[in-house]
């Protein structure tokens, strides 16, 4: 066990990024209702190029806009530079950044998706029956095997074993 202690600046700093996590995640919140009063919808986030999406290219311009508004100046400034003029180290930084930009636009697509019900993968699911629960882990058992570059065994003996276990689960 540590005897180091805790000083009091390290005590408030802890204090007051947890308080401002909190506050960006009711604002995260306050602005899915905003979102969902103004009539958007997840797919609003997706890029206008790709399947799914409702955005035209000017309101997925807009959003993205929007985001890079919130980043600092200097983040904002490198956004605005044309890439081949870049260093590498500058080239990095700024993928980073445009990496950014996705990432806060999925925060709120993924806020819309849960509010339209889109989003069911936290849903209670059914039990699996113990026949499934056994198929799943003799097909694991399958992909292992397939997948093994040296065993100290047959594989295709034990794979035939193997299929011929499932076949009797079914």
């Amino acid at each position: 066990m540590s005897n180091i202690t805790l000083s009091p600046a390290i005590a408030t700093a802890i204090t007051e990024a947890v308080l401002l996590a909190g506050k960006a995640e009711r604002k995260l919140g306050s602005t899915i209702d905003m979102l969902v009063a103004e009539g958007m919808r997840s797919t609003d986030f997706i890029s206008p190029k790709s399947d799914g999406s409702t955005a035209s290219p000017e309101q997925f311009d807009a959003i993205n806009a929007a985001i890079v508004a919130g980043f600092t100046k200097a983040a904002q400034q490198l956004l605005d530079k044309p890439t081949k003029s870049l260093e590498d180290a500058d080239k990095a930084e700024k993928r980073y950044w445009q990496q950014q930009i996705g990432a806060k636009r999925n925060d709120f697509k993924r806020g819309l998706a849960k509010r339209e019900g889109a989003d069911d993968t936290r849903a209670p699911q059914p039990p699996k029956s113990a026949e499934d629960k056994i198929r799943i882990a003799l097909e694991t058992v399958e992909k292992i095997v397939q997948g093994a570059e040296a065993l100290n065994f047959d594989a295709d003996t034990f794979l035939k074993a193997l299929r011929d276990l499932n076949r009797m689960v079914k």
